[in-house]
């Protein structure tokens, strides 16, 4: 009898418990976790009775009449910036705790943490395992799961081999190389400019993605649809068929965990019939002149609950997140992340899916359009800059990915691209002609395209990988 059959048939059972589960059901149960994880907070957190207080309310009165909008919202400024460790964490002793990461920095002075209990981290590999079950099947498939993800950002599991290498590219390759072949499938998790670099090792030592039966799960920042294309074309992944690997993205948070929205075959389905422009305007409420695509992502309200603070008309606000885990070391229920997101109906997200023939996810559906503070008036949003980059392969090919926005107001807008390695400045005229002419059709005629090569460049700090890029001056990304 194979190892672990036990836990196998315990997430068969309970994937196949929580798709039979009505959306209704689940939200209720969703929101009944956030009251509890709110009430857990004010029994342990010094921090958070302090926020109650100022909000109105005690400890003692958060029960079956409180609703979730009566609670205060958590940010990175009113706890982690005010308050010190003791004061926002449950009493524990220093023993118990078995794991520290921190956030990416990018929202200013100082850094969020997230502290895992032994006891939590014992069990961490559960979920991560549900859910590569769920959308990879690594239960049936003996999988290798190489993690480059920067920053410290490692996890355990009992369902894969997990390497984590960081950004090591040298590493990730060798280990593909070599160990891979033993494998069903391989998984990398790394981010969409790292990934840039992983791919030229790759094709030094000649790596064939597709007898490793590679799949990808990008995080730390959105993917667009014409990254997703040009990242598939390169790694030889044919998006069009119905069991091809994947280039998925995945959407965490440093205080909070990894993995909070992801992406599905049916999300990723649903994304990329919503090009069409007649689609998208029946079911993707945007503002005029925002041609990027918001990411599709699925969640899974047993494990977080998610609401959109201060929505407008249409629906878009900031995310913020409720972990309904009662053990958190630092409890931060109704966490807001800066970013903008939408909560997908369930009769839009049934509709488009009759629409396209696509079978509906089984989770509830969240649409993000990235960091709010990299969204300044007058300028190109992050996202929209990678779309025009990467609808022409040969213009993505000379550049790194990495970009910066300046301007706007009263100063031009312009535009700095980076060369990738091996390219030089004299073959970029292409390039600057390339996105001066997609920004013009987008409505930003005066846009000025300039571009530097790595050892050049004036940003900082430098494009190491180990930490998030910064597309936008005094940005969050």
């Amino acid at each position: 009898m194979r190892r672990g059959w036990g836990v196998r048939f315990l997430r068969k059972a309970l994937l196949a418990y929580a798709r039979r589960m009505s959306p209704q059901n689940m939200q209720r149960k969703s929101r009944q976790g956030a009251l509890a994880a709110a009430q857990a907070a004010a029994r342990q957190s010094a921090a958070y009775r302090t926020l109650l207080a100022e909000a109105g309310l005690s400890a003692s009165a958060i029960g079956r009449t409180t609703t979730l909008h009566q609670l205060p919202v958590l940010t990175k400024d009113n706890t982690f910036k005010r308050f010190d460790l003791p004061a926002l964490s449950r009493e524990l002793p220093n023993t118990d705790i078995a794991d520290v990461l921190t956030s990416s920095g990018r929202g200013g002075p100082g850094f969020g943490f997230r502290l895992t209990s032994r006891q939590q981290h014992d069990a961490s590999w559960f979920d991560i395992d549900l859910g590569l079950q769920d959308v990879f099947g690594v239960d049936e498939k003996p999988t290798l799961l190489v993690n480059c993800l920067p920053m410290g950002v490692v996890f355990s599991s009992r369902a894969v081999t997990v390497a984590n290498v960081s950004v090591r590219e040298d590493m990730a390759c060798a280990i593909l190389r070599d160990l891979g072949p033993r494998f069903e499938q391989t998984l990398v998790c790394t981010d969409p400019l790292f990934v840039r670099a992983l791919m030229r090792q790759a094709q030094q030592m000649k790596l064939d993605w597709a007898a490793l039966n590679t799949s990808f799960i990008l995080g730390e920042e959105m993917l667009v649809e014409s990254q997703r294309d040009f990242l598939a074309a390169r790694l030889d992944i044919q998006l069009h068929e119905a069991e091809s690997r994947l280039v998925g993205s995945s959407f965490g948070v440093g205080e909070l965990g990894l993995n909070l929205l992801f992406e599905t075959r049916s999300t990723i389905s649903m994304r990329r019939a919503l090009r069409d422009p007649a689609l998208a305007q029946q079911f993707l409420p945007l503002p005029a002149g925002d041609a990027a695509l918001p990411s599709l992502f699925c969640h899974n309200p047993l494990r977080c609950h998610v609401e959109v603070l201060n929505p407008d008309p249409q629906g878009w606000g900031e995310l913020c997140f409720t972990m309904l885990d009662t053990r958190a070391v630092i409890p931060l229920p109704r966490f807001a992340t800066g970013d903008l997101g939408r909560l997908m109906p369930a009769t839009q997200v049934t509709a488009l899916c009759e629409r396209t023939s696509t079978t509906p996810p089984w989770l509830p559906v969240v649409q993000v359009r990235g960091r709010i503070k990299d969204r300044q008036a007058g300028l190109p949003s992050v996202e929209l800059v990678k779309q025009w980059i990467y609808s022409d392969h040969a213009v993505a090919d000379a550049l790194s990915g990495a970009f910066r926005i300046t301007g706007g107001g009263a100063h031009p807008v312009s535009l700095q691209v980076q060369m990738a390695s091996g390219y030089a400045l004299d073959q970029a005229e292409r390039v600057r002609l390339s996105l001066a002419r997609k920004a013009s059709v987008a409505g930003f005629p005066e846009l000025r395209v300039t571009y530097c090569t790595n050892s050049k460049q004036p940003w900082g700090p430098s494009l190491d990988h180990e930490r998030k890029f910064d597309y936008v001056p005094n940005g969050d990304i």
